[in-house]
């Protein structure tokens, strides 16, 4: 006995899904305004609890650092968007690599070569970004136990930092690449697209290197005022990454605006055919009909001819066999 079918239900695969859904830039837009939610809202809770130090937990900078304002402060809610930010992050990266490579964004000038810097950019990224989860989650640790850590803190920090700057930094030369083609061999153009985004792109990572480093190293000199204004300039300019991958991915919303122009053009051609074949149909019948109606006409019933009129022929005259001359 055969056993009854079973229908699985397939979850749609992200191609299928790339196909109905196209504006995916609300990702990292998404991740923008929660980036900075976080930030204003570390601030808000600072402002209302005094914006005094807390020498409870050993932290005397003035003003205070905005991790350190997060993990003493609201431990929670900046656990949970720092998790968040993470995966925004590795989201938006592999959503651009992605489109890339089935042609839905402009595919790669140099499939081989930028295939691995997007593979090698994304893998650091998730590194990077497991780094700064794993960072926050022990600083807030560390500080409710009543522990500066600041060894942990700083190598955590700073691992998190170098590996995000790396693989930004490969994900930028891909725009390079393309900029240079378009550059050499389609319009001519010095300054496409691709390459106005790599050097903006390139400006923003060069001040986010150049911030975290000196923060880094004011820190260690115990130099905790400027060291302070630092990380937070660092953290506000952090969040302008998203806009980049925003614009990035805006493209694809024009898709489903030129297949509703070709649907719409599609319809409007099928129609126009069917109405010159109906009017080509009509004419054709009418025709026929005025001429089976001037030959019945001469075909009276006292002439020679055999065929029976239609009143004397039970079944009718029959106008689909009848062949014109």
């Amino acid at each position: 006995m055969e056993r009854p079918a079973v229908s699985r239900r397939v979850m749609p695969s992200l191609a299928s899904l790339t196909t109905k859904f196209n504006h995916f830039y609300f990702i990292p837009l998404f991740g923008f305004f929660c980036w900075y939610g976080l930030l204003f809202g570390l601030v808000g809770a600072w402002v209302r609890d005094g914006h005094h130090t807390y020498p409870q937990y050993d932290e005397y900078n003035k003003p205070t650092p905005l991790e350190r304002i997060g993990v003493i402060v609201e431990p929670g809610f900046f656990i949970a968007f720092v998790i968040i930010h993470a995966f925004v992050f590795c989201i938006s990266m592999y959503l651009e690599f992605y489109h890339r490579r089935i042609g839905k964004l402009i595919k790669f000038i140099k499939p081989t070569v930028q295939t691995r810097l997007a593979y090698a950019s994304l893998a650091i990224g998730v590194v990077g970004q497991v780094f700064f989860v794993v960072q926050a989650i022990v600083s807030t640790v560390y500080i409710h136990n009543h522990a500066r850590a600041k060894s942990h803190y700083a190598v955590l920090l700073a691992t998190f930092a170098i590996l995000i700057m790396i693989s930004l930094a490969l994900n930028f030369t891909n725009y390079y690449i393309m900029g240079q083609y378009y550059r050499q061999y389609v319009n001519g153009e010095r300054w496409n697209k691709f390459t106005i985004s790599f050097i903006l792109k390139i400006l923003w990572l060069v001040v986010t290197i150049a911030l975290a480093v000196s923060c880094c190293v004011l820190y260690v000199k115990d130099m905790s005022t400027p060291s302070s204004v630092l990380e937070w300039c660092f953290h506000f300019w952090y969040g302008l990454l998203m806009l980049f991958w925003t614009y990035d991915l805006y493209p694809l919303t024009e898709l489903r605006a030129l297949r509703q122009s070709k649907k719409e053009k599609k319809q409007t051609l099928r129609s126009k055919l069917s109405r010159t074949w109906r009017k080509e149909k009509d004419g054709s019948v009418t025709a026929i009909n005025e001429v089976n109606s001037s030959r019945s006409e001469d075909l009276s019933p006292s002439g020679s001819s055999v065929m029976d009129s239609p009143e004397t022929n039970s079944k009718g005259f029959d106008y689909t066999s009848f062949n014109h001359v």
